[in-house]
């Protein structure tokens, strides 16, 4: 897997809340949660995660955030416009925050990594067919997306 991502210019799909990303992809899933189908308007997510620090915003106030659930939870950008996912972070801990960018939105895929899961899979609407790994359950699908992040913190190919 390359090992550095740099998407300037990226956005949401009507343009108006731009971003950029600069940094080390950690990993890369398809998400099936309730949460996402609806936030997404589709079946799944396709989301690549970054450190938060990886993330420039071109302008705050295109972006309004929501949770969705109880912290430790993503708060969720979505674009003022249109609607739809820009953006989302998580906080681990003080100083360990998380960003989360729909693969979609990416203006540049150089070095993104392929998909390597389908989380939250009991909630699916279609049965997908691949040969990835599919988790259900939320505790075996949040312990798999964080296995899936520490393998990329720690990736020494990174």
């Amino acid at each position: 897997m390359p090992n550095w991502v740099v998407a300037e210019n990226s956005s949401c799909s009507c343009g108006a809340a731009g971003f950029s990303v600069r940094g080390k992809p950690l990993g890369r899933f398809f998400c099936h949660c309730l949460i996402c189908q609806a936030v997404y308007n589709a079946p799944f997510a396709d989301v690549t995660a970054f450190w938060a620090g990886s993330a420039h915003l071109r302008s705050d106030d295109q972006v309004v955030f929501k949770r969705y659930r109880l912290p430790p939870a993503l708060q969720r950008g979505l674009c003022r416009s249109c609607g739809s996912p820009v953006l989302g972070f998580m906080r681990l801990a003080p100083f360990v925050r998380l960003l989360f960018v729909p693969t979609r939105n990416l203006k540049s895929t150089v070095g993104v990594p392929e998909a390597s899961l389908h989380i939250f899979y009991h909630r699916r609407v279609d049965a997908v067919s691949d040969s990835l790994p599919k988790i259900s359950g939320y505790w075996h699908s949040e312990l798999a997306v964080t296995r899936l992040i520490l393998s990329g913190a720690t990736r020494s190919d990174m």
